[in-house]
């Protein structure tokens, strides 16, 4: 029986390896709390603002599908390269052991000078990591469109000035992480909606955007600082302009609840305390915000 077994299950004398049956892995994990303000909800936010609700229809289930798959995950992949290696998952020896073939990758060239500072692998993980990353955004967005094509090609931009001012100016680039978070998946969902300047609420959209990004720039470093006022103060006046707006656009009840929203923030700054534990308000504001405007508009 046993020699019957071996003659049918032989032992294994090569490493083998269950990844080997794609050509891209992919790894899906939570980044941290998901209740507070990501790519994937200011997606809502902005087909909230643009009226997804009164017109329910206006998007099929499979474009809301993609948007999601590109605006959270795949724009996340894409910035993600702007740390460098400190962000990536480490990947196995036998992968990075692969030399690439192209000469201007080669050690000792100008791309290996620029690039090495991150690390031996470096080169390896630019196109074993960033290529894919790359590659696969750009098919998925051009399944949605020029519109979305073009934010992609403005994420990758965004994310080698990322790049840059992370790894050679030493700033941490938190107004370019706002945008790529908030901004730009707002801004696609508008568009799919066709929410764009001939929209007679286009300016009060607009607003509510930029707003919520300046907002965001400030939660970003306050969130790295301990008591940063100028950033506290930054969120403080992205939080009256949207008051304002709300003022603007008839909806005072929705202002009460917003106040409510944002109370335990500034008790907390009040209090000079953390606000890490305050990223939940600040969802759940954004999204009333879309809400009452996508409602009034």
């Amino acid at each position: 029986m046993k020699r019957v077994r071996q003659t049918l299950l032989p032992p294994i004398t090569s490493e083998q390896h269950l990844g080997d049956s794609a050509t891209l892995n992919a790894q899906f994990w939570f980044e941290r709390l998901p209740l507070r303000i990501t790519a994937g909800w200011s997606l809502a936010a902005g087909l909230l603002a643009g009226g997804v609700l009164r017109a329910p229809g206006a998007l099929s289930w499979q474009t809301l599908v993609l948007l999601w798959l590109l605006a959270d995950p795949l724009w996340g992949a894409i910035w993600r390269l702007a740390a460098g290696r400190t962000e990536s998952l480490r990947l196995p020896a036998r992968t990075l052991g692969v030399r690439g073939r192209l000469p201007y990758l080669e050690q000792g060239s100008p791309a290996a000078q620029l690039f090495g500072s991150d690390g031996p692998a470096s080169l390896r993980l630019l196109y074993r990591v960033a290529l894919p990353a790359v590659l696969v955004g750009l098919l998925v967005a051009s399944a949605l469109g020029v519109p979305a094509l073009v934010l992609t090609v403005v994420v990758i931009g965004l994310g080698v000035a990322g790049w840059i001012s992370v790894r050679v100016l030493h700033l941490w680039p938190f107004l370019l992480q706002a945008i790529v978070a908030v901004g730009l998946p707002w801004l696609l969902a508008l568009i799919l909606l066709d929410v764009n300047g001939l929209s007679p609420d286009w300016n009060r959209q607009l607003a509510l955007l930029l707003l919520w990004v300046l907002h965001m720039w400030g939660a970003n470093r306050a969130l790295a600082h301990t008591l940063d006022w100028p950033a506290i103060g930054v969120m403080a006046v992205a939080a009256l302009g949207i008051g304002v707006l709300m003022v603007v656009a008839q909806a005072p009840l929705w202002l009460a609840l917003l106040a409510l929203l944002w109370l335990p923030t500034w008790l907390a700054a009040y209090q000079r305390r953390a606000l890490q534990s305050q990223q939940v308000w600040w969802l759940l504001a954004m999204l009333v915000s879309t809400l009452a405007l996508g409602q009034a508009g």
